[in-house]
Parts: structure tokens; C-alpha cells; sequence
């Protein structure tokens, strides 16, 4: 069947699913894209194993992790991936790793060993009570958050920054909470999409509302099963919120619906679903020649109770280093004039967002 005919309300958008519940259309919110998964088990006898699995996320061309702190008490000794990460020490608390032999392109596994004195564990879930992954990202034009990003022109599409996982840690069997042995955080870059409801009239499903900060492109699918999934319409937003409507009734294609972000704003004469792969493609490599622009973000790293933020830009050059949080919006930002071809800023990580993104803008 072929929709001819739609109308198109304010919006705003991300990738989520819609549920059929008991035989009637309805809606759950989903997950979005995510970006990394990270395992904690208790072994028993104070050893204690964390896993990390790097995707291979669509709104970044390209994603390294630079570093990775576990908070861990009492620890006796660990182990990693010899090949290519390595120990770097304990200091305030944590347990540091970093690359040694060059950074990987994802999807990759990492699996590291811990050993503490303490054999009881706690879920560790405030931030920088857990773990803190540290990367390196460059983003696509499908990121929803790219223009903001990347505004004026004068900011590079490489940023780093850092999030906080909760995960299990070694404690002393007073703060024992009871969590079971084994515990996993997946860690999402860009936020889940907020749906509100399915719009039907007498059970018969004609669209859907639903919320986002961003000008994006989405694709609307449908399904019988959850597992076999029909591609309705592409549908085009505009904050803060999208109501989009059909003359067609849609329970064809099934009782489950779901929305899914395929890229950024796009023009009014929308392509076939069919192409949706080719413009996923074509949207990531392109963004990935640009990389060597200037000035950048390095890399950040923990340094006491603040992140320090690695900037390399032209000696004599003024630049600003702001630290945004998911949708773009400035969280904190400082001034530095380079002295050489490279300069650290440090931000009080107490204030800032999770996750949290530094970008650098030239002041001109």
C-alpha cells in the first residue's frame, strides 16, 4: 500500500519504538543507538570482572576510547588486554587503562581483571563512583546534535569527552548493598526519544506524536511480530514536537510501530525507504575528510577531582573550550591563548552533564 497523502505538525525527534499491547496499538518508548556496553561481575574471593564492548555507532564516523578509571578500593592487582591497553596506575581512588598500541575501530571487546582485599560489592551509580569512559569522537551529519556542534563554521567536528557507568566495585561488607553478582549499563550518546502516543480514532491507527530537540529525519515502520518490520513513511521535523498524520489507515502494517532517527534535517521532497541505507552511508563517510581541522580537542583526562581538557590549535591563537552537554547547549565554557601548538583547560567535573562533550571554537 502507498501513502499518498500526509500532513505535517511542529516536531521534534530520536530513534524509539512503538508497542502493540494486548492485541491494541499503543506505544513504549525505546532505546536509542548505543554506543557502548559495559559488564561488571563479582567473581567471588574480591576478584572482580569488567567487560567493555565498543559499538560500532552510526552518528559517529569515527569513536576511540582513550581511557577508562574504575573506581576500586583495596586492590591488590589486574590484569587487561596486553595487545592493546594498558595499566596506567591507581591514583585518587581509580583504577586507570589507556591504549598502548594504537586504538582499535569498532566493534571491539575488552575485558579487564581486578582483584581487591574487599570480597563484598555495592552497585556504584553516582557520578565518579563507578567507572568513566573517556573518548574521542568525530560526528556525523546524522548525529542530531551536528549543527549545533558545528555552528558558524568555526568549531571541529572532532570533540572529546567523558560519561560516568555505573557498575559493581569492591566495598567493605558494611556498604554491601545486596546487587546481584553481575550488572549491565548500556551507554547511549544520543538520548532516547520521548513518544507520547499512537493517533487513532475508533482503533484504527492514522499517525503518531512524538518529542525531540533536533531538525531530523525519521523513518515510521510497522510490524506484525517485532521481528519483521514494514517501512511506511519517512517523515520529516521540526522542534518541539511532530504530529504526523495519514488519510490511510495504517493497521496493515501491524500492531507494533516504531520511529527510527536515519539523519538530519533534510528537504521537503522526501526519498523512497528504500534508499534509507544509502543515505546512512553516504552521510558517514563524507564528514570523515574534514578531521584535520583547526583548532581541536585532543583528548580529556582525569586530573584530581577536575578534567583536564587537551586543546591543539595555531601558537598566539584565542580559542574557546566549552563543555556542551547532549543537545549542544553550553555547560561551562573558557577562554586560553595558546602559548604553543597545544594547551590544557581544566573543568570541574562536579557541574558537568553526563555524558558530557568539550568542543573548541577559534575567537575571532
Amino acid at each position: 500500500m502507498t501513502i499518498n497523502k500526509f500532513t505535517m505538525m511542529k516536531t521534534k525527534i530520536a530513534l524509539s519504538l512503538l508497542l502493540g499491547w494486548l492485541g491494541l496499538p499503543g506505544f513504549q518508548t525505546a532505546h536509542a543507538t548505543t554506543f557502548l556496553q559495559f559488564q561488571s561481575t563479582a567473581l567471588g574471593n574480591g576478584w572482580f570482572q569488567y567487560q567493555m564492548s565498543v559499538m560500532n555507532d552510526p552518528f559517529f564516523t569515527k569513536a576511540d576510547i582513550t581511557g577508562l578509571s574504575i573506581n576500586f578500593n583495596n586492590q591488590i592487582t589486574q590484569s587487561g588486554d596486553g595487545t592493546n591497553w594498558g595499566y596506567s596506575g591507581e591514583a585518587n581512588g581509580y583504577s586507570n587503562w589507556g591504549f598502548t598500541n594504537g586504538i582499535p575501530s569498532p566493534s571491539y571487546q575488552t575485558t579487564f581483571l581486578v582483584h581487591s582485599s574487599e570480597t563484598s560489592w555495592r552497585l556504584a551509580t553516582k557520578n565518579f563512583d563507578g567507572a568513566i569512559v573517556m573518548f574521542s569522537l568525530m560526528l556525523s551529519d546524522l548525529h542530531p546534535g551536528y549543527a549545533a556542534m558545528t555552528a558558524n563554521g568555526t568549531i571541529s567536528q572532532n570533540i572529546a569527552g567523558f560519561a560516568n557507568m555505573p557498575c559493581l566495585v569492591p566495598c567493605n561488607p558494611a556498604a554491601a548493598d545486596g546487587s546481584a553478582t553481575h550488572f549491565n549499563f548500556a551507554l547511549k550518546l544520543v538520548p532516547d526519544v520521548n513518544i507520547n502516543h499512537l493517533i487513532q480514532t475508533n482503533g484504527v491507527v492514522s499517525g503518531v506524536d512524538f518529542t525531540w530537540n533536533y531538525a531530523s529525519t525519521f523513518l515510521l515502520q510497522g510490524s506484525m511480530d517485532m521481528n519483521n518490520w514494514t517501512s511506511i513513511a519517512y517523515i520529516s521535523s521540526s522542534p518541539p514536537e511532530t504530529v504526523w498524520t495519514t488519510n490511510v489507515s495504517l493497521n496493515s502494517f501491524g500492531q507494533f510501530f516504531r520511529v527510527e532517527l536515519v539523519g538530519g534535517e533534510v528537504a521537503n521532497s522526501l526519498p523512497s525507504a528504500r534508499f534509507k541505507a544509502d543515505i546512512a552511508n553516504s552521510s558517514i563517510t563524507t564528514k570523515a575528510l574534514v578531521a584535520s581541522a583547526t583548532p581541536q580537542i585532543t583528548r580529556c583526562q582525569l586530573a584530581g577531582n577536575k578534567i583536564a581538557v587537551n586543546v591543539s590549535a595555531q601558537t598566539g591563537e584565542t580559542v574557546q573550550v566549552s563543555a556542551v552537554d547532549s543537545q549542544g547547549l553550553i555547560q561551562q565554557s573558557q577562554n586560553v591563548t595558546l602559548q604553543s601548538s597545544l594547551a590544557m583547560v581544566n573543568f570541574d567535573s562536579a557541574a558537568l552533564p553526563n555524558p558530557v562533550y568539550f568542543k573548541v571554537a577559534a575567537i575571532r
